[in-house]
C-alpha cells in the first residue's frame, strides 16, 4: 500500500496531492479513534481523488470504456464526477486496490448516500475536515467532531450530517444542483438520529 503514495503523484497537482495526503493522515487517525484495521480505509484515502483534475472529457471516455453509466444527477453536478471516474480508474490501473469496500468509499467520499457504511463515513469525513482545508465550515466541523468522542458513533453521524446541512445550503445559496444521494444520505442519518 505505501507504494500508492509514489504511484498516486504524477496524477495530481501539488495541492491535489498534499490533500491526498491529508486525508490519509486524517484516516489513521480515525482508524486508529474507531479502534478499526484501517487498511481499506487508508487504501481508499490515497486513491479518492485520482480523477479530481482530469478533464470531464476524459472522465467521461473513461466511464465509457469501462461500461459505467454515468447518472443524470452526476451529469447535472459536475463536481460529483470524479466519484464515479476515480473507482472505474481503480479497476483499471490499480487491480490490486479494486475491493468492494476500497471501490465504495470512493464512490460515496462527496455525495454521501443512504445508509452508509462506516469506511464510507469515515473517509467522507476525513475528507471534509483534514486539517489542509480553509474553509471556515471544515474547520468548524473538525472542531465539533474532536470536541466529544465519547459516543463516537453518534459524533460521527451528527457530524455527517452537519457537514451535509452545510453543503446543501451552500448548493441552494449558488442555486446549484443537489445531487440526490446526497439529499438520501442526510434523509437516511435524519431518521436514524430520529430512532
Amino acid at each position: 500500500m505505501f507504494n500508492l503514495e509514489k504511484e498516486i503523484r504524477p496524477l495530481m497537482s501539488n495541492y491535489r496531492y498534499n490533500h491526498t495526503l491529508s486525508v490519509v493522515s486524517e484516516c489513521k487517525n480515525l482508524a486508529e479513534l474507531f479502534g478499526i484495521d484501517g487498511e481499506k480505509l487508508i487504501a481508499s484515502a490515497y486513491l479518492h481523488d485520482i480523477t479530481k483534475e482530469m478533464p470531464t472529457d476524459s472522465q467521461l471516455l473513461l466511464c465509457e470504456k469501462m461500461g459505467i453509466e454515468i447518472d443524470k444527477d452526476t451529469l447535472n453536478s459536475p463536481k460529483t464526477l470524479h466519484s464515479f471516474t476515480a473507482p472505474a480508474l481503480i479497476m483499471s490501473d490499480f487491480p490490486q486496490y479494486a475491493d468492494k469496500e476500497i471501490l465504495s468509499a470512493v464512490r460515496y467520499h462527496t455525495t454521501g448516500r443512504a445508509n452508509m457504511t462506516l469506511t464510507e463515513k469515515l473517509l467522507y469525513l476525513a475528507d471534509y475536515i483534514e486539517p489542509t482545508r480553509k474553509f471556515d465550515e471544515c474547520k468548524r466541523l473538525r472542531e465539533y467532531f474532536y470536541a466529544d468522542t465519547c459516543d463516537i458513533q453518534k459524533r460521527l453521524n451528527d457530524t455527517i450530517v452537519l457537514s451535509l446541512k452545510y453543503t446543501i445550503s451552500e448548493l441552494l445559496e449558488k442555486k446549484e444542483f443537489i445531487h440526490s444521494q446526497t439529499l438520501e444520505c442526510y434523509n437516511s442519518l435524519i431518521k436514524r438520529i430520529g430512532d
